[in-house]
């Protein structure tokens, strides 16, 4: 989901009514490049970074490290 998008240059080039707001865009479709996952530990940096073959390497944290309670 993406939320940072001119939604007035969207709502002209998709022809949207005024009466509709726009509030979040869905992104579909195949990704035009090869996304690798890479679970981060805590201390990781969070930096994107590409290979030499040009994959797009995207860290992420365990669902444990962003958990703050338990209930």
């Amino acid at each position: 989901m993406l939320g940072a998008v001119d939604k007035e240059d969207l709502r002209r080039l998709l022809n949207i009514p005024a009466r509709y707001e726009t509030s979040l865009v869905i992104a579909l479709g195949k990704p035009k490049e090869k996304i690798i996952l890479e679970i981060m530990n805590p201390t990781d940096s969070f930096d994107y970074w590409r290979d030499k073959d040009e994959g797009h390497h995207v860290p992420k944290r365990k669902l444990n490290d962003i958990i703050v309670a338990e209930y």
